[in-house]
């Protein structure tokens, strides 16, 4: 590893560390490959010097992002392009970052055994990573820092995980996911809690526990609203519009009222 100036740094070259803004956001992840617009951004934010891998002496991108991490980070932007097609979800300002955090999540070793089990189900594997997306774009419009962006990123990745290799719709994948990353010791308590209560209502109807309002967390709460999208637009084949609807009518039943406020504030005009 070596510090070199900005003016040093040349297309190619791989960060050594995470880059963050003053608000603690993602600036460039680690591992991921400089580009002359990712260089022109950290001279935007007046970094001076960044940390660069020495490519002689360690194993460069691939050390840092597996073969697994590395297909789903291409998965992950080529669904953003997608999601940004259909003029929906307001993304021209975040997409960037949306890609940074979702990449520095990725680094994740205990997350990409998780994504190798879900490659094997197309619906599954692109299902959990657009959810991620939108959530990552809901936690931005909600000012979280980078801290809870990663969490948030995580939680998202593996919100389905209880579903083994195969989509299902049923919910007892809630508490199997549940079950399964509380005894996964690498990954935090938290990412178990999504998976068990984002199924859960916001009027106490839901599953497993039939937990209500904010007996939800709000991580649980705001993936609920991102991954209920997803499935209406990409797996039941509605319209986004018709998918808006849909969650607006579900606000206060389904879905935390400001949470599907925050999902509209991101949409556009």
């Amino acid at each position: 590893m070596k510090n070199l100036y900005i003016a040093d740094l040349q297309p190619g070259m791989l960060p050594a560390q995470t880059i963050y803004d003053a608000k603690g956001l993602i600036l460039i992840a680690r591992g991921i490959p400089l580009t002359d617009s990712y260089i022109k951004r950290l001279v935007k934010f007046n970094i001076q010097t960044v940390s660069i891998q020495d490519t002689e002496t360690e194993n460069s991108y691939a050390a840092v992002f597996s073969p697994i991490a590395d297909q789903a980070a291409t998965k992950a932007r080529q669904l953003l392009a997608d999601l940004t097609k259909h003029k929906t979800v307001k993304l021209d300002t975040t997409s960037y970052q949306i890609e940074q955090v979702v990449y520095s999540a990725l680094e994740r070793l205990p997350l990409q055994s998780y994504l190798a089990r879900m490659n094997q189900n197309d619906t599954l594997y692109n299902h959990s990573l657009r959810t991620t997306l939108i959530s990552v774009n809901l936690g931005l419009a909600k000012n979280y820092d980078y801290l809870n962006l990663d969490f948030l990123a995580t939680c998202s990745i593996l919100h389905d995980c209880g579903m083994g290799n195969d989509f299902c719709e049923d919910h007892a994948h809630a508490f199997k996911g549940f079950l399964e990353i509380r005894n996964q010791t690498s990954l935090d308590i938290l990412t178990a809690l999504v998976c068990l209560q984002h199924h859960e209502r916001f009027d106490g109807l839901g599953t497993p526990l039939g937990f209500a309002k904010y007996q939800i967390i709000e991580f649980a709460r705001l993936i609920a609203v991102a991954d209920y999208y997803d499935r209406l637009v990409s797996i039941q084949n509605n319209t986004p519009r018709q998918a808006i609807f849909k969650l607006a009518a579900a606000g206060g039943t389904l879905f935390d009222p400001d949470m599907i406020k925050l999902f509209e504030s991101t949409l556009i005009p």
